[in-house]
């Protein structure tokens, strides 16, 4: 669809009311949903069949069709698959309103291309409610198709540029392919040399071929329009040419009526050119037609600037070899059969080869050139670039681009060392990703490490304050344990210790801070939200005891009484990051419920859970078998060391009879 239509589609979707066309056979039906909707604001189009609705839909483009199913001349399935085919219409939603209701007749709706459903008889806030959203989709996709047209343009422009370096063909290319996509009759570029004066004119009318001279009407440049653009430097839209003594009409368009528009082709340093379009219809240019022509404009100025460089370049053409010869990059041209014309001095110290040796001789029979037949071979007299690996081992990044009456130009640069580079920057962060992982394997299970590699790769360099709920556990009489069991055994059942209650705080995601002495710390909400923090620690602690009970025989099994693990829990903010000297640092949080939680520690007896009032009203028992099965206790207000005031605490009581096996986590 060439860009003027998808402008007028976009002009029809922002005005107000929106279009609806309603096709239906029934005039009760067609009179109940015109009234509905123009209520809602929408203006109505009826149609009373469905080879009238075709014609009505092709002539007025609405913003909406409501299309009955059964109709006597041609069914509403049909009348769909036809509008969705046609290129003018396809973009129109289309609402079948039915009495059917089965599964099939929905089915065969949508392979017709139908966007929705109503049943008959049909509710009206569902009916707005679905117009509305199936208009707004369709002015989301009129502007999608506007810019997918608008950049198609844009590309084609840019390749006519990049590809081309004759100022005629170009220019012969670039008002062509903008003339037929904005839909004007005639088009026309004109070139300016330093002193303002036209030395090149292009101009095509639809349907003929594109005329090209040296000469224009001075009319044109000194009242017309152009010279206006010329003096102004900026774009200008002419909706009635009749009525706008700034278009001088020529001898040979003497009926010539409609709009114009005009871009100034502005350089870098000067005006080098003009676009002016015509189309016979009063008003036809919009804003969006000058905003697209102005991002032309400067892909056209940058083009016509490249044209006159390559021209001036083809006119001294031993200058150019005098450049290319001295050029850091290795340069190679050759003629149209690839025999070699130029071998610079960096192309000799590239390959070890002199320019004597390689002059007039095509480039495949030079063993170390011969690599370069791949790029010349692709290029398809266009310009090619791609990477190419020496025998060496060096890799060379080659583009290979034709010069018109010349023959090709290969540009060679050693990129060996930048993707050494490339490759150790690779390696290292590989390497960081590695470390990072194994740093964070530490504190959290494997799926906590899964997870924040993915959604938290800073996590380690973030400090913080944060809400944490904090637990600490902690082997009763442990000292007199190391003095009874030789240090070997101590280290050995420490080990198992810590590894068995480290794989119930990996099941319910708590992330460990420190494993020191005998004792674990643990944080729940930090350093990620977990929103059911209190619940997850005190089931962690719950299972922790029921886990350490199952342990109990293999940890002190020549020793009699007083050994066991206790557990505080409190809540409170905390701060959490890196915390020590240069030399060693370690992902720490410090902060008073840290303290607190210890403090519970130390008053928690063999198999009993301490925590705080905090922890105990923000627990949802509600949610958990396991917290319903194991109630809180009152142990009343307790004296904290630390603390001026007795707080209230509470108390779970695991049994040794309760246990948890490894193969139940």
């Amino acid at each position: 669809m060439p860009i003027h239509q998808v402008n007028s589609i976009v002009n029809q979707t922002n005005k107000e009311p929106s279009v609806v066309l309603i096709i239906d056979d029934m005039r009760e039906n067609r009179l109940l949903l015109s009234s509905q909707l123009r209520l809602d604001g929408h203006s109505i189009l009826e149609a009373s069949g469905g080879h009238d609705g075709i014609a009505m839909a092709q002539e007025h483009d609405p913003d909406l069709i409501l299309l009955d199913v059964m109709m006597p001349d041609i069914n509403g399935f049909e009348v769909c698959k036809i509008l969705k085919g046609d290129t003018r219409t396809h973009l129109i939603p289309i609402i079948m309103i039915t009495a059917l209701s089965k599964v099939e007749s929905r089915i065969e709706g949508k392979k017709a291309g139908a966007d929705e459903f109503l049943s008959r008889p049909h509710i009206r806030e569902e009916l707005l409610v679905r117009v509305r959203t199936l208009i707004q989709l369709k002015r989301a996709r009129t502007n999608l198709e506007e810019e997918r047209h608008r950049l198609q343009l844009l590309y084609n422009i840019s390749r006519a540029v990049s590809t081309q370096l004759d100022l005629e063909s170009m220019m012969s290319t670039i008002i062509t392919q903008t003339q037929a996509a904005v839909g004007a009759t005639k088009g026309n570029i004109m070139l300016l040399n330093e002193q303002e004066h036209v030395y090149h004119k292009f101009i095509i009318r639809a349907g003929s071929p594109i005329e090209i001279s040296d000469r224009v009407t001075q009319e044109v440049m000194t009242r017309g329009l152009g010279g206006w653009l010329v003096a102004n430097k900026r774009s200008e839209i002419i909706h009635n040419i009749r009525q706008d003594d700034r278009w001088v009409t020529l001898p040979d368009d003497e009926g010539e009526t409609g709009s114009a528009i005009g871009v100034p082709l502005i350089g870098s340093d000067r005006i080098v050119g003009i676009l002016i379009l015509n189309h016979p219809d009063v008003g036809y240019f919009t804003e969006e037609h000058r905003e697209l022509l102005i991002a032309l404009g400067s892909t056209v100025s940058t083009a016509i600037a490249n044209a006159h460089l390559f021209t001036e370049i083809s006119e001294e053409r031993r200058k150019l070899e005098a450049i290319l010869r001295q050029a850091t990059d290795a340069i190679v041209t050759t003629d149209e059969n690839w025999n070699i014309s130029l071998f610079n001095k960096a192309a000799e110290r590239l390959f070890d080869i002199t320019a004597d040796d390689v002059a007039g001789r095509y480039i495949g029979d030079i063993k170390p050139l011969s690599v370069l037949l791949k790029v010349y071979s692709n290029g398809n007299n266009l310009p090619n670039a791609q990477e190419i690996n020496l025998e060496n081992g060096n890799t060379l990044f080659t583009s290979v681009s034709p010069i018109q009456d010349v023959g090709y130009a290969a540009v060679l640069q050693d990129i060996t060392e930048l993707k050494r580079i490339e490759e150790f920057r690779l390696t290292e962060e590989r390497r960081k990703k590695q470390e990072i992982k194994e740093t964070f394997s530490r504190y959290m299970g494997p799926s906590l490490v899964d997870y924040v590699l993915s959604h938290e790769p800073g996590l380690m360099a973030r400090r913080e304050r944060r809400h944490a709920v904090v637990m600490f556990a902690d082997i009763r009489s442990f000292t007199r344990f190391t003095r009874l069991v030789e240090p070997n055994e101590v280290i050995e059942r420490l080990n198992k210790f810590f590894t068995k209650m480290t794989e119930v705080v990996y099941r319910y995601e708590g992330t460990i801070f420190e494993l020191t002495g005998d004792e674990i710390l643990v944080a729940f909400n930090a350093p990620f939200d977990q929103l059911d923090a209190a619940n997850r620690a005190v089931e962690t602690a719950v299972a922790m005891q029921k886990r350490f009970n199952a342990l109990r025989m293999d940890l002190f099994e020549e020793l009699r009484t007083g050994f066991g693990m206790g557990i505080g829990i409190d809540e409170g903010n905390v701060i959490v990051g890196n915390v020590g000297a240069e030399t060693r640092m370690t992902f720490r949080m410090v902060g008073d419920a840290v303290n607190t939680a210890h403090r519970l520690v130390d008053i928690a007896v063999d198999g009993q859970i301490v925590v705080s009032e905090g922890i105990y009203q923000n627990l949802q028992i509600e949610n958990s078998e396991l917290l319903q099965a194991h109630p809180l206790k009152s142990m009343g207000a307790v004296e904290i060391r630390g603390k001026d005031e007795p707080e209230n605490l509470y108390q779970i009581h695991v049994s040794l009879e309760e246990t948890l096996a490894e193969e139940e986590l």
